[in-house]
């Protein structure tokens, strides 16, 4: 199931949800939502890895615009 029908069957439920599984959804988005991320040492150099590369190779890299439309253009 892709993203966007996720999103329609929450939608559903929502609309259907009586306080108790409100409550208790908002919880969880809550508690999902604010846990802390943490990056080994090793992931962090490859995040600068990637950014060296990129900077040194713009012409290979996507504008926001050419990325938001290869997404858009893939194959489901």
């Amino acid at each position: 199931m892709i993203l966007t029908d996720k999103k329609e069957v929450l939608k559903e439920i929502i609309e259907d949800a009586d306080d108790k599984l409100m409550s208790l959804m908002i919880a969880l988005a809550n508690e999902y939502n604010y846990t802390e991320q943490e990056y080994t040492q090793d992931e962090i150099q490859e995040f600068y890895r990637i950014r060296d590369e990129m900077l040194e190779h713009p012409e290979t890299s996507l504008t926001p615009e050419q990325a938001h439309e290869s997404i858009r253009n893939k194959k489901r």
